[in-house]
Parts: structure tokens; sequence; C-alpha cells
């Protein structure tokens, strides 16, 4: 990395890491989202204060338990809170892993492993679309992450029209990194509540 950005420094360089010192060669951070929750201060500052630096996030076999992950077990609304999430915590980007990483029939098989590392990769993790002949397949979880980021992006329209409003709708479903409300009903409701503000 320090050898790219001494003969092209406009290039950028992301890293999917927890490491902190590497401020001289990383333009992009991008940890995996339960070590953002855990040093989110550090990121958040450099997407308030580096210029021309930025922190991401990424899910990938992990984080578990109550984090927002795209695992087939997990209620679809944690695959669309991923992009709710980049809105409460102002992080610009997310890290998608596993569009297509299947390596048996991902039909027969949800489950996969990464030989490589010796994992066992959990059903939803390495793929969000399916194989057809010579066609792709969606998911409802490759559809949940397209409506997050419409999401996303109609938090990002409210926030420049009422910066209050859109902070009222996500505090009231995403409460923490890995707290949210996951009542369809109310999820709808909030939705619904952020649609009729834009439309005011």
């Amino acid at each position: 990395a320090r050898f790219v950005k001494q003969v092209s420094p406009e290039i950028k360089i992301i890293e999917a890491t927890h490491s902190k010192d590497l401020e001289d060669i990383v333009d992009i951070y991008v940890p995996q989202l339960d070590f953002m929750n855990k040093d989110y201060d550090f990121y958040n500052n450099i997407n308030k204060n580096s210029e021309g630096k930025e922190a991401w996030f990424y899910t990938c076999l992990s984080p578990k338990g109550e984090y927002a992950n795209r695992f087939i077990e997990l209620p679809l609304l944690k695959t669309r809170y991923i992009h709710w999430l980049n809105f409460k915590y102002n992080i610009p980007g997310y890290l998608h892993w596993g569009l297509n990483h299947w390596r048996t029939d991902p039909w027969d098989e949800q489950t996969s492993i990464n030989y490589e590392g010796g994992n066992i990769l959990p059903g939803g993790d390495s793929w969000i679309i399916y194989p057809q002949g010579d066609k792709l397949l969606s998911s409802i979880r490759f559809e949940a992450m397209r409506d997050g980021i419409v999401d996303y992006e109609l938090f990002k329209m409210l926030e420049k029209k009422d910066p209050e409003a859109a902070r009222d709708i996500i505090d009231k479903v995403i409460y923490s990194f890995d707290r949210y409300d996951n009542n369809i009903a109310a999820f709808r409701e909030h939705r619904r509540r952020l649609m009729e503000l834009l439309s005011e």
C-alpha cells in the first residue's frame, strides 16, 4: 500500500480490518460492524475531521447476536437496517461482501466453507443472488439491501429539509448499533412518516 501511495497517490486504499495504526496509507477504513461499535469515537472522528479519509463498515460471518446482518435466519428487517445504521451513525459506506460466492449448488447448500480460513460461512453470508442457467436471480435479502439503500437516500433528503424530523424517526427504530425495533408494523409506520414528511 505504501508503494501504491508513492507511485499513484490518487488511488484510494481501502482496508477491511480493524487496524487503527495505518493513518499514513489507508484512505477508507472498513471495520466489521461490531468493531465500528466498539471504537465508534475513533471512526466517527475520521468521518468528521479527516479530509480525504472515510470510515465505512462491513458485515461478514460476523457480527452475530443482535447485530444487523444478511444471515438467512435473521429477521429480514435486520438486512434492511444495515443502511439505516449508515444514516444514524453518519457512516458514508458499506462494504458489500459475498454477492455470488457460492462453491456448490446454492439451491441445495445454504452455508459455505471457507477452506482458506477454516470458517463455516452462515447461510446468507456468501451470496444474495442465485444462478439459474445463464441468468442471475434476486433474493429477498438482495431486495432488502436495495430497499435499505433507498431508505438511506430518503433519510438524507429529509435531513436536508428537516434534520430534527429525520433524527426523530431514525432514533425510534435504531436504538444503538445492536438494538433495533424489529416490529414490522412499527417499521412500516415510521417509514410511512418518512415519506409523508418528504411529500409535504
